[in-house]
């Protein structure tokens, strides 16, 4: 038996019905408020946020769930499951079909599983530590261009750029193509299938990255911190860099 058999086919089944909350509200009233730190959350987020809570305590009572909306458990070892409801909520709201569920089984800090689904396009993709990378059972590949030749995807937040516009005139100056939208995790798994060669967010949160790195790097990539460094899901973190490794350290460099 594989390991993680079960934990992949519960997290594949809750995320097909998480995507059928995201299609139910896609066009309809979505409930949309305020949270604390200005950014918006919809119903949908919530229902399935709580739905994954409640789906993981019955088949794994002993696992936690952190959650950007809702949590039952806090950062540190152990088995923890890190769930964006709907990642790219912004795109959600906009009516752009860039956001996706995200699913990842994090032990000792370390994302060991991952799950994410398109319910528009009606994409899963899902990967196993040391069991590869697939999406709709297809196997997935990373590019091997260098970024002058290829596609990086960046943030979707015009404040954000011109905070911090330096890095971006840096690749432009290399000639790199530019995509941004919302939508991290679907950014991620273009990189994931070859269609970009990075990607990089200063601030993307643990929760946004831990199924997609198991995915990225399952893939042939590559995920760290903005410095270079590993990232570290026993505690908070904001910002990464994604690539097909190719491109990585030369990434690192234009960000930090």
């Amino acid at each position: 038996m594989s390991e993680y058999k079960k934990e992949l086919e519960i997290a594949k089944n809750i995320a097909r019905d998480a995507g059928l909350i995201m299609l139910k509200y896609f066009d309809g009233d979505q409930h949309v408020e305020i949270k604390e730190d200005n950014s918006q959350v919809t119903i949908a987020d919530k229902l399935i946020n709580s739905l994954v809570i409640e789906r993981l305590k019955v088949v794994f009572p002993e696992d936690g769930v952190v959650g950007e909306e809702e949590s039952n458990t806090e950062y540190g070892t152990g088995r923890k499951w890190f769930c964006d409801p709907i990642d790219g909520t912004m795109a959600f709201i906009w009516g752009t079909p860039t956001s996706m569920f995200s699913l990842a089984l994090v032990v000792d800090g370390i994302p060991v599983l991952g799950v994410v689904y398109d319910p528009f396009l009606d994409k899963l993709y899902e990967a196993v530590v040391n069991q590869g990378s697939f999406c709709n059972g297809h196997p997935l590949k990373v590019s091997n261009k260098e970024l002058n030749d290829g596609l990086v995807v960046t943030t979707s937040s015009i404040n954000k750029i011109m905070k911090r516009p330096n890095h971006l005139v840096r690749l432009s100056e290399m000639g790199v193509r530019f995509a941004t939208f919302s939508g991290a995790v679907y950014k991620a798994c273009l990189v994931a299938k070859g269609k970009a060669e990075a990607y990089f967010e200063d601030g993307v949160n643990a929760y946004d990255i831990a199924a997609v790195q198991v995915i990225v790097e399952e893939s042939g990539g590559k995920v760290t911190n903005i410095k270079g460094e590993k990232l570290d899901y026993t505690k908070p973190f904001k910002g990464a860099v994604i690539s097909n490794k190719t491109s990585h350290d030369e990434m690192v460099k234009c960000c930090s």
